[in-house]
């Protein structure tokens, strides 16, 4: 359909009168009734923005009638029937025999959206209205919308977002990262993958709750669109130290770590056991892996040696405070590995040396001093006579010697001689008892020492005697006198 070229508001005036004059000259040739009528209401027509919205006004009987479309709101003439007069070059009509009268608006925009007024110019103005709705997309208030926040750990957070289209956006909160979002409502803690509603309120926000929010605008219009905001929260310097003693042989590389949290990011480096910044150098290599707020410091000894045992510090400090973290760096001494074969070797030779020069000592002191002075004679404990005072104080005397013969200072004979004569009187019983014993204990001891030097077996005669001898000096002093005047005749 031609488009008319543009006209002023006197040419619109005329316009309209000849448009009058033109409908009162048809109803004056069409007196017979049948004058042009609507054949159904135009319905209204919802189009998404950029595409192309058509309304459609359907009239019969229009013979010489015109037919002329309007803007509702403002009066404004489109087309006088299929004359488009607009300077909109979007506006284009189509009538389809002479019935079907469409008023067709390409790549629809904002201010489309309207209602259109179709008119029959009959002397009794005739007409329908249409309204376009224009669905748009949506689209994000900046001025209304918060691009960054920052608060202190432990203080409120409130994330605003805005946004425009037709229909009315609905607004949804994800985390960037695609952890979920804590929201607290008191007494517990919820976590959400979505949040749907503005604005986004965040309840004593923690460190974890730190990152990129994005805030995504939908209304059934291709495309949604979102807007990251990102959330920080400042809190003082953390550190932890996962091994606080770090142990390693001398000659090899060591690495030092620690873990810091901080926000504002924070300044860190290390001290020596002089507490003095360590530096990059050939000694030392320094490292820093930051993920968000967290950072991991490295300190990589290079030839580890004396002089660098002590204690290391890792330090951070930021805006709020300050911390640090302290590890102690010794030596581990590696021992030396000799060969299996030698050592062996070694170890048995040693053992047999001297095993073999105990045994000799033994069996050297076993046929020295066990004779057969220890046993007492029968002959002796026949005799049953009172001894005198005298005689008392010699075998008070006679055993002091025998204890000093047991520990090698006399000789076996003479302690035979004295031993013998103290025994023949039964009267001094208890030192009878007293060096009975001592003898029998001693002769028990070397006749087993003597035996395992000889090299006999466990159950040899010699063993099995020195068995009973013990037995004898573990049973009460009275019990081993009743024995031993039990083997008198």
């Amino acid at each position: 359909m031609a488009h008319g070229i543009a006209v002023d508001s006197s040419t619109w005036s005329a316009l309209i009168v000849i448009a009058t004059v033109v409908a009162v000259s048809c109803s004056d040739v069409h007196n017979d009734g049948s004058e042009p009528e609507f054949l159904n209401p135009m319905k209204n027509v919802t189009v998404a923005l950029g595409r192309e919205a058509i309304l459609v006004c359907s009239v019969k009987n229009i013979g010489e009638h015109k037919v002329g479309w309007l803007k509702a709101e403002d009066q404004t003439i489109l087309s006088l029937h299929e004359r488009v007069v607009t300077e909109n070059r979007r506006i284009d009509i189509d009538v389809d025999n002479n019935t079907n009268w469409k008023l067709k608006i390409r790549q629809l925009q904002r201010s489309d959206k309207g209602c259109y007024m179709c008119q029959i110019n009959t002397h009794v103005m005739k007409k329908q209205i249409g309204c376009v709705d224009v669905k748009v997309p949506p689209d994000i208030k900046d001025e209304e919308t918060v691009s960054d926040i920052t608060v202190k750990e432990g203080e409120n957070a409130t994330l605003a977002c805005k946004a425009k289209g037709n229909p009315l956006p609905r607004i949804t909160w994800k985390r960037e990262d695609g952890q979920k979002i804590t929201i607290k409502n008191q007494p517990k803690k919820t976590l959400y993958e979505k949040v749907l509603g503005e604005p986004l309120l965040l309840n004593k926000v923690e460190r974890s709750q730190m990152g990129h929010y994005l805030c995504i605008a939908s209304n059934d219009v291709p495309p949604a669109v979102s807007k990251r905001i990102t959330l920080n929260v400042n809190f003082v310097p953390v550190i932890r130290v996962p091994n606080q003693i770090l142990g390693a042989p001398y000659g090899t590389n060591v690495r030092l770590e620690c873990l810091v949290e901080s926000f504002p990011n924070s300044v860190n480096y290390w001290s020596n056991t002089k507490g003095e910044m360590i530096l990059q150098g050939p000694k030392y290599y320094l490292e820093e892996v930051k993920t968000n707020y967290k950072v991991k410091m490295y300190l990589n000894v290079q030839n580890f040696e004396y002089k660098d045992v002590g204690t290391y510090k890792c330090l951070a400090t930021n805006s709020m405070g300050h911390a640090n973290g302290s590890i102690r760096l010794y030596e581990i001494i590696v021992p030396t590995t000799m060969p299996t074969t030698t050592s062996t070797k070694t170890t048995t030779t040693t053992t047999t040396t001297t095993t073999t020069t105990t045994m000799t000592t033994l069996a050297t002191i076993t046929r020295k001093i066990v004779p057969p002075t220890v046993i007492p004679s029968p002959a002796s404990k026949r005799k049953n006579h009172k001894i005198p005072e005298g005689d008392r104080k010699s075998g008070r005397k006679s055993e002091d010697k025998t204890r000093r013969r047991m520990n090698g200072i006399e000789e076996a004979d003479e302690m035979e001689t004295k031993s013998s004569s103290h025994r023949a009187s039964r009267g001094s019983s208890w030192t009878r008892r007293s060096t009975v014993g001592q003898s029998l204990g001693v002769a028990a001891e070397l006749m087993a020492l003597a035996a395992t030097a000889a090299g006999w077996p466990a159950g040899s005669p010699v063993n099995a005697a020195s068995g009973l001898v013990s037995l004898a000096v573990a049973v009460s002093p009275p019990v081993l006198l009743m024995l031993w005047d039990g083997c008198a005749p």
